[in-house]
């Protein structure tokens, strides 16, 4: 039986397929580039992280793959499979899980909430901390077993398509009309103008580089991070699909390749600098 990583709804996945609430936590993921990635690396094409890697970590099992796939990641771990989202650019890279099959452990997916850039090494990629440590090393090596739960697809390398490319673009530069904020700036609470349902249109964005928010009735979750110039980053992360009047914030964090300022506004612009909402700071 074949069984991929959908909706969030547990309750038509069952049991095969976990699904987590909330996000790895890791060291600060909003800050620019970490110490220790090379000033070539900052320009680095997030499209060559890209493949099936095998995964070297302190503590990680011998078997243990990463497969990065446009904005999706399987974590292959002694044949367990975790499930995420990830985006780069600019030698900044964020990770969130979201799911697991069968017995996997989310746990074993954990070091990926340290991960905020990433270096290239010739042979493959080493992803860093905020502190510019090593926290993995990936290299092509070898391939998961087939699992009974998961498609066979996942234990070989994905193709860089156009959808591929589209997602890991270089975003606009950041309109002069608008200031680029530091992390102080953007971390707290920001609120939408916009019809209140079950909750207000929100997203929080933590030091530790999480963010939780919701569009009104659907909560979610993901990861953030901050580099230079306004540059972006957040995973999509988990949330419902229930039908709400109020504003679409979490997809306006996910989707945002720049932020800016706009006097007291922050101003959420995609890859093509145009303007996918504002929030104002809630007190």
């Amino acid at each position: 039986m074949r069984r991929r990583r959908g909706a969030w709804l547990a309750a038509v996945v069952g049991a095969a397929i976990g699904v987590l609430g909330v996000t790895a936590c890791g060291p600060d993921g909003g800050r620019p580039v970490p110490p220790g990635v090379a000033e070539q690396d900052a320009d680095a094409d997030p499209q060559g992280l890209v493949g099936l890697w095998r995964v070297e970590r302190p503590g990680g099992s011998d078997a243990e793959w990463l497969r990065l796939d446009a904005s999706e990641l399987q974590l292959w771990s002694d044949g367990d499979v975790v499930l995420g989202s990830w985006t780069a650019g600019g030698s900044l890279l964020v990770a969130s899980v979201d799911g697991w099959i069968g017995d996997a452990d989310p746990e074993d997916a954990g070091w990926l909430g340290a991960v905020v850039g990433y270096r290239g090494t010739g042979s493959g990629w080493e992803l860093v901390d905020v502190d510019g440590a090593v926290v993995a090393t990936l290299r092509v090596d070898g391939a998961p077993d087939p699992h009974p739960d998961v498609t066979d697809e996942w234990t070989r390398p994905p193709e860089v398509t156009d959808r591929t490319r589209e997602v890991l673009a270089s975003p606009a530069p950041l309109p002069p009309a608008l200031s680029p904020p530091t992390r102080e700036d953007l971390t707290g609470r920001w609120v939408a103008d916009a019809p209140v349902a079950d909750d207000e249109p929100h997203v929080d964005l933590a030091g530790d580089g999480t963010y939780t928010g919701s569009d009104g009735c659907n909560g979610a979750a993901g990861r953030w991070a901050l580099g230079a110039e306004g540059r972006f980053l957040a995973t999509s992360g988990p949330m419902t699909a229930i039908g709400c009047d109020g504003a679409p914030v979490p997809s306006w964090v996910a989707t945002a390749r720049r932020v800016g300022m706009d006097g007291g506004a922050l101003v959420l612009l995609d890859a093509d600098g145009e303007e996918l909402g504002r929030l104002s700071r809630s007190d």
